[in-house]
C-alpha cells in the first residue's frame, strides 16, 4: 500500500517468507551464493515430488528433530536471559561514543567492534583497556 501499511494477508505472507529464510539458516545454507542456493532448491523441488512416501517421512522426521532442538535451545536461552534480567539494546556508534565519554573514557576509539568491547569493559568495572 502507498501509505506503508500492509494487509493482514501481506503480513502473514511476509512472516511465512521470513520463516522460510530461517529454515535456510537452520540448514546451514545461508552462506551459499544465492544463485547456487536457488539452483539447488530448484533441483530439489523437482525430485521431492518423486520421493516415495517413506523417504518423505524420513526427511520430515530429520527436519522435525532439528526444529525441536532449535525450539528447546530458544526456550533455554529465553529462560536464562529472563533469569539474568538481560535486555536487548541497539546503539549507534555515536551513542556508544557518548556512553564511553560519560563513563570517563576520554581516548578516541576508531574501530566499531572495539567500541563495544571498550564500553562493556567500562560497564563491567574494567579500565576499558582490555
Amino acid at each position: 500500500m502507498a501509505d506503508g501499511l500492509h494487509t493482514r494477508e501481506q503480513g502473514l505472507r511476509l512472516h511465512h517468507l521470513a520463516n522460510l529464510g530461517g529454515l535456510v539458516v537452520l540448514a546451514g545454507l545461508d552462506r551459499e551464493a544465492p544463485d547456487l542456493l536457488l539452483g539447488a532448491l530448484l533441483r530439489m523441488a523437482g525430485s521431492l515430488a518423486e520421493l516415495p512416501e517413506q523417504r518423505r517421512a524420513e526427511l520430515a522426521s530429520v527436519g522435525s528433530e532439528k526444529l525441536d532442538e532449535r525450539a528447546s535451545a530458544k526456550r533455554a536461552w529465553k529462560s536464562w536471559a529472563r533469569a539474568n534480567r538481560l535486555h536487548n539494546l541497539t546503539l549507534s556508534e555515536t551513542q556508544i561514543r557518548r556512553i564511553l565519554a560519560a563513563l570517563g573514557n576520554g581516548k578516541p576509539v576508531a574501530d566499531g567492534e572495539r567500541l563495544c568491547r571498550e564500553m562493556l569493559a567500562l560497564l563491567d568495572g574494567g579500565t576499558g583497556d582490555e
